[in-house]
């Protein structure tokens, strides 16, 4: 894991510095280079210097939210005396653990640390000596809302933070004890929002930020918040969050606008957490907060997770609530609390499976998907044999997800006047034994982390240019809400009516964001007639 790595790195560092002073006259002999620290407002952190960057691992943002803190909002951290040891990540909120890798996902995408209840920590990289007022990025996991941690070995945020900037990575609630709703809890609550915890954990790591930031070398007046798969829905929530109101000026939303996982009203919450205490043989919140939080999470099936005895799936994600969340950002026609430049996108092969496709199996995943317009659909799509159903399979879910995503920036656009900036990234991540997973969902993110390990997949020279091409982008919105700059092709923003997005990869360019005209309108005609879009 990671902080094996800085730990290693560490020895390695005292290892050479003490060989070099044993070998030196004693004057000519340097002192070792001293850990960082910096002072914030609880008090003096000591991290890890790396080459021309500091990291500070492991940070406490708020109270460990056990006991009767469990499902409450986030409590602000308490003052310690003396030095705190930032050199180590912090424990992953509760989870299945360890999660097994699957499809694609090799270890670097999903190994976490060991979950704990007091997890609500966050690390910052930055470069050395903290001089000036940086932009910031907070990266906010992706994970179902059931499993992440800013920890994970792609979030590394080294490469980035030498470029020129703070990048933070957070910990927030999941599952059971980042979503959960029950009548009691409302009651608790008393109109300051039940059922998000987790978007509370959030918005508290923004609010320390904001508190703390300049003591890093940020500047919190130019934050950046992004994230990707369950993180880009959050963006999307935080965006329209009366709560988060004011707490950052840019956004990214990777694999999660339009088309990502849809709000849950708050008297549906409720009954869920109520059959959660039924399932656990529990009636009163009382109760449930004196559980081991091993004794929740065992009866949960996470969203990785197989069918185990005594287990079963629940509906853990972010709540209408009518404070936190008012309303679902996966409807165009919501209206941002925080009015900022937005840049999101999807990959090309979000959700598509490798392995040949039937042109019986392509029907019925038709039908299945688009009910009575599923002929016209079908129409569109050639699909007399095995070669042209798996063709036109991994087409139309790319088109399944890139039509509401115009179709939600245009509503969007009109309705708020916001700048958004649409995409469709297109290089396939290189792999080391068949299948070829192609341009999968979370495949940009090691690109634009820069942390491409050739010892896991085999990452060439081009894989490096496409991580500059990304990481030009990024930083370049992350500075100026614009991303663009010179030697990049030109990305337009999106205009009501348009039909293109920006294509990054290995072609940069204006593209169609729909494979042609025909399917597009049709994708429009079911979505007029109230089809909802979901993954294929």
């Amino acid at each position: 894991m990671q902080h094996r790595r800085l730990a290693t790195l560490a020895l390695a560092i005292a290892a050479a510095t003490a060989t070099l002073a044993a070998s030196a006259s004693p004057t000519a002999a340097a002192p070792p280079a001293a850990a960082p620290r910096v002072a914030v407002r609880s008090g003096t952190l000591e991290g890890l210097r790396r080459g021309n960057v500091e990291a500070f691992l492991g940070v406490p943002y708020a109270r460990a939210p056990v006991g009767e803190l469990r499902w409450r909002a986030p409590a602000r951290v308490e003052p310690w005396s003396g030095v705190h040891a930032a050199t180590a990540f912090g424990a992953s909120c509760p989870q299945l653990w360890p999660q097994p890798s699957f499809g694609p996902f090799t270890r670097e995408y999903i190994d976490v640390p060991q979950p704990a209840e007091d997890c609500l920590n966050l690390n910052v990289w930055t470069p050395a000596g903290h001089r000036g007022a940086r932009p910031v990025f907070v990266w906010i996991h992706g994970g179902g809302f059931g499993g992440g941690s800013g920890a994970i070995e792609i979030y590394d945020g080294s490469a980035l933070a030498a470029q020129g900037i703070v990048v933070i990575t957070i910990n927030y609630r999941l599952g059971a004890f980042g979503f959960l709703a029950h009548p009691e809890l409302t009651r608790e609550a008393a109109g300051s929002g039940a059922g998000n915890q987790g978007l509370q954990d959030m918005i508290a790591a923004l609010e320390w930020v904001r508190d703390n930031v300049r003591a890093f070398g940020g500047d919190p007046r130019r934050v950046t918040i992004g994230g990707q798969s369950a993180g880009a829905v959050a963006v999307n929530d935080l965006i329209v969050s009366p709560a988060a109101r004011g707490l950052f000026t840019g956004a990214i939303a990777q694999s999660g606008s339009a088309f990502g996982i849809p709000a849950v009203p708050l008297a549906q919450a409720e009954h869920t957490g109520e059959q959660l205490a039924e399932t656990l043989g529990v009636r009163t919140l009382a109760e449930l907060r004196a559980l081991p939080w091993e004794r929740v999470q065992g009866v949960v099936l996470g969203y990785l997770d197989a069918d185990r005895p005594g287990a079963r799936h629940f509906n853990f994600r972010p709540v209408i609530d009518g404070h936190v969340l008012v309303e679902d950002p996966v409807n165009g026609a919501s209206r941002p609390c925080t009015n900022v430049p937005l840049l999101t996108g999807f990959t090309a092969d979000e959700f598509i499976t490798p392995g040949p496709v039937t042109p019986a199996a392509f029907v019925e995943q038709m039908r299945k998907r688009y009910g009575a317009h599923a002929e016209r659909l079908l129409a569109l799509y050639p699909h007399a044999t095995d070669a042209e159903a798996t063709a036109s399979a991994g087409v139309a879910a790319r088109d399944a997800y890139m039509a509401p995503l115009v179709f939600w920036a245009e509503a969007r656009s009109r309705s708020a006047h916001e700048r958004i900036y649409p995409y469709l990234y297109e290089h396939p991540a290189p792999s080391s034994a068949p299948p070829s997973w192609g341009t999968f969902h979370t495949s940009e993110v090691p690109y634009i982390f820069g942390v491409l390990d050739r010892t896991r997949r085999p990452y060439t020279e081009a894989d490096e240019r496409i991580a500059r091409q990304l990481q030009g982008y990024w930083l370049n919105f992350i500075r100026s809400g614009d991303p663009n700059g010179r030697g990049l092709a030109r990305w337009r923003r999106y205009a009501p009516g348009a039909t293109q997005v920006m294509g990054i990869g290995d072609a940069p360019g204006a593209r169609p964001a729909v494979s042609n005209p025909e399917r597009l309108e049709a994708l429009r005609a079911y979505a007029d007639a109230g089809g909802t879009f979901s993954p294929m």
